[in-house]
């Protein structure tokens, strides 16, 4: 059984071990302590997991930018393992309607060019790429999405 809920301080290890899985593929080792100081002082109700079988088997959040107008996704994965099951595109869609749900009219997306496909089938368009961003090898792809 599959089942999404809001992030709880008990999934922080099962979020590190997504990330972990997805490194170096599409993750850097150098922001994961940028994620784990992120998962201790972001907002809960702004981050979701989703659970297989009890296992956290994806997680990813959304939060609405000082502008009050757009909205940028934060930190989504699925566990490496299970890519291409549905997962990411049911995590992506419940986080493009959540950013609608906070009255976003935009929606903003920090990815890689491993990851700008996968988008785009929802409608993002790339709007800037910045060349080994992240590190040799994986550009950082700056998407848009209007909502």
């Amino acid at each position: 059984m599959t089942a999404d809920r809001p992030y709880e301080a008990r999934d922080r290890d099962a979020c590190l071990a997504l990330f972990d899985s997805n490194t170096p593929t599409y993750f850097t080792v150098g922001e994961r302590p940028g994620f784990e100081d992120w998962l201790m002082t972001m907002d809960p109700t702004t981050y979701r997991v989703i659970e297989r079988d009890g296992r956290v088997v994806a997680c990813g959040g959304v939060e609405l930018e000082p502008d009050g107008a757009t909205a940028s996704l934060c930190w989504g994965m699925v566990d490496q393992g299970l890519h291409k099951q549905g997962l990411g595109r049911a995590l992506t869609q419940a986080r493009i309607e959540a950013a609608r749900a906070l009255g976003a009219t935009a929606l903003r997306c920090d990815t890689s060019q491993k990851t700008t496909a996968f988008y785009e089938r929802f409608g993002f368009v790339v709007t800037s790429v910045e060349t080994d961003g992240y590190s040799p090898g994986l550009d950082r792809c700056e998407m848009r999405l209007a909502l």
